[in-house]
């Protein structure tokens, strides 16, 4: 499949490390209709508490969780819906994440959505600045963010979803994704550029990819093609995640 990502020049809340350009997702894949729940998470960590302040419903998306242990989650579900060892996503040793298996896109275990992903399914197919359309006279009714939150995240799918069944893509908490921080190519004219593996090399000082929008967030912030990054080992409280996975 292929889409435009990024925004066009003329966007309101636009940064200029969105340009656009045109996009191939060569491959069959899903991206979670919620983010990682506190319940979920605990399932996976019984020692996860939320950050201080925060109230403690079990659907509340968990936050506060780096990215590896977002990572370390994948493999964890991975391997309690008894998906074949060779087909998770990252590796382990000493318990900790590593590195980023070889081929990655085209393993079957749980992994966290690339870029391109995660903003082809927040889209669902629309080229307006936010999945339902342009202004932000309707999103409350979608996203949590500054407007609406009270400075606190809210329990998953409180609001409605987008075309595709993807709820608070649009705000609530920002998401991991799978690869670095990297820019955006400068030639935007007909090139169609593939989502390819990134590094299998997992650098801490490296930031890696932010999506979605976040409770406290201004509206102009709450796009489809909005980009933020923070480094791998961050644990912050308007951060959570949502798994992803390749299918053949």
């Amino acid at each position: 499949m292929e889409f435009v990502m990024g925004s066009p020049a003329t966007e309101v809340g636009r940064m200029e490390h969105e340009r656009q350009h045109k996009m191939r997702i060569d491959r069959t894949f899903a991206v979670a209709a919620k983010s990682v729940t506190v319940e979920q998470f605990r399932r996976f960590d019984k020692y996860y508490r939320l950050p201080p302040g925060s109230t403690s419903l079990a659907d509340l998306p968990a936050v506060g969780t780096s990215w590896y242990q977002a990572a370390s989650y994948c493999n964890w579900l991975s391997k309690e819906e008894g998906i074949p060892n060779d087909q998770w996503c990252y590796e382990i040793k000493n318990g900790q994440v590593t590195k980023l298996k070889e081929k990655y896109l085209s393993l079957t275990g749980y992994r966290l959505p690339t870029e391109a992903e995660i903003e082809y399914a927040t889209r669902a197919g629309a080229l307006t600045s936010r999945y339902y359309g342009e202004t932000e006279d309707l999103l409350p009714k979608y996203a949590w963010y500054q407007k609406n939150s009270k400075d606190q995240t809210w329990p998953v799918g409180s609001l409605k979803p987008n075309d595709w069944g993807l709820f608070d893509v649009h705000g609530n908490v920002l998401t991991w994704c799978q690869e670095r921080h990297l820019a955006y190519p400068h030639d935007t004219g007909t090139t169609v550029y593939d989502d390819e593996e990134d590094i299998t090399r997992i650098n801490p000082q490296e930031p890696r990819a932010l999506r979605s929008g976040s409770f406290f967030l201004h509206a102009n912030f709450l796009r489809s093609a909005t980009r933020f990054n923070d480094l791998p080992t961050a644990r912050v409280s308007f951060v959570g995640f949502r798994v992803a996975r390749t299918f053949r």
